[in-house]
């Protein structure tokens, strides 16, 4: 289950997210089964080696996301737009991935 103090300080924005990340570099984010459908997280967000496992992500707009080394198997991102974004070692056996954007994703 997410942790649900990361859940609120994502859904205030991809500022105030970024800013705590900073100031926790040690914390791993657990987003784990978040309910973040819809969430538009646009442009640099850092969810870098983050647990986003069976996360409900769809129609999420997660532009130019860091998702590099985050762990999103089993998560729903139908209809997510990741355009730009670094998916380089993330784990996503098992995602669902229909009708997603993934122009100029890195998926190395």
């Amino acid at each position: 289950m997410a942790n649900p103090e990361h859940v609120d300080i994502l859904k205030q924005g991809v500022e105030v997210w970024n800013r705590w990340r900073k100031k926790n570099l040690r914390v791993k984010p657990d987003l784990c089964h978040a309910n973040l459908s819809g969430t538009k997280l646009y442009y640099n967000l850092n969810l870098a080696a983050a647990d986003l496992s069976g996360a409900e992500l769809s129609d999420a707009k997660l532009i130019m996301a860091d998702l590099a080394g985050a762990n999103l198997s089993g998560s729903d991102l139908c209809r997510v737009d990741l355009s730009a974004a670094a998916l380089a070692g993330a784990t996503l056996s098992g995602a669902f991935l229909f009708g997603s954007k993934l122009t100029d994703a890195d998926l190395t």
